[in-house]
């Protein structure tokens, strides 16, 4: 017989309104429904959708990502303007355990970087928005990528419902009850042409950035969290997650100039802002 024969130190019963645990969502639903919150998840106008049934829907995602072979510690390549439907990628993908490779799709983003990305991580399945979907399956044919699964209906790709459904055939996915080295991957082109170098933002980064923004920000009744394409994705993650932990709603803003974006604060009624960094922007009543 080998290895140690020593019992494992029992863990601490685990809490569900102390903080995440497992993913930067573990735990979340469990709050939620405990303690019957209003916070909602939307865009800047239109409805928005209640959090548990974000939550719910991140869950049954993730179960979904893992009845299609989805392990702990697999890249995930997520393609999306910043939404509902990026968070709820990005958190599924860390729900089951994954990493995060986040893509974009704009000006100052090289392509070749995003394929040596996709490549060197061996990632296998990409996550996109459907108007997007055409550069998905472009960065899919140049890389390892073998499924490319879309948010609406898109030609050659694997729509997102169809990931609920088996989901929905597998027991809910409870990201708490797992330990994984999830998170986001950072990636960047060497200076001295040896490639794409990665950095992985883990759980723990990710809860650092949770906890810091909690103590800066003291979030509570009537505030609106608006996050925006000028955070990194690890700071995006740990900002709406904090919220949705603190029952304050999410407003996505998708646009990148500054006078669309302050326009689009002010109708959502935001009094928390994402960039440059997680900032008061109006006094809570």
């Amino acid at each position: 017989m080998t290895g140690n024969s020593s019992p494992r130190p029992l863990l601490p019963p685990y809490d569900p309104d102390v903080e995440p645990v497992g993913s930067i969502t573990g735990g979340l639903l469990d709050r939620m429904r405990r303690h019957n919150g209003t916070a909602t998840v939307s865009e800047p106008v239109g409805s928005g959708t209640d959090a548990p049934t974000f939550v719910s829907t991140i869950e049954r995602a993730a179960s979904g990502l893992a009845s299609r072979g989805v392990c702990p510690g697999d890249v995930v390549a997520v393609l999306a303007p910043v939404s509902p439907a990026r968070l709820t990628a990005v958190y599924t993908v860390m729900a089951v355990g994954g990493v995060v490779l986040p893509l974009e799709r704009n000006a100052t983003v090289d392509t070749e970087t995003q394929i040596d990305a996709l490549t060197k991580t061996d990632t296998r399945l990409l996550l996109v928005t459907s108007p997007l979907a055409t550069v998905a399956l472009q960065l899919a044919e140049r890389s390892r990528v073998r499924q490319v699964i879309a948010f609406g209906q898109a030609p050659e790709t694997t729509p997102f419902e169809e990931l609920l459904a088996s989901g929905a055939e597998r027991a809910p996915h409870r990201s708490h009850q797992g330990s994984f080295d999830n998170g986001v991957l950072g990636y960047q082109t060497a200076g001295d042409g040896a490639g794409v170098v990665t950095t992985l933002h883990s759980h723990t980064d990710l809860l650092h950035r949770f906890r810091r923004f909690d103590a800066e920000l003291d979030l509570g009744p009537g505030d609106v969290v608006a996050v925006d394409p000028g955070m990194s994705e690890p700071a995006r993650a740990a900002l709406a997650a904090l919220a949705l932990w603190r029952d304050v709603s999410v407003v996505t803003i998708a646009p990148e100039t500054e006078p669309e974006i302050r326009r689009l604060l002010e109708a959502s009624g935001a009094t928390v802002r994402g960039s440059p960094s997680p900032a008061r922007v109006v006094t809570r009543e």
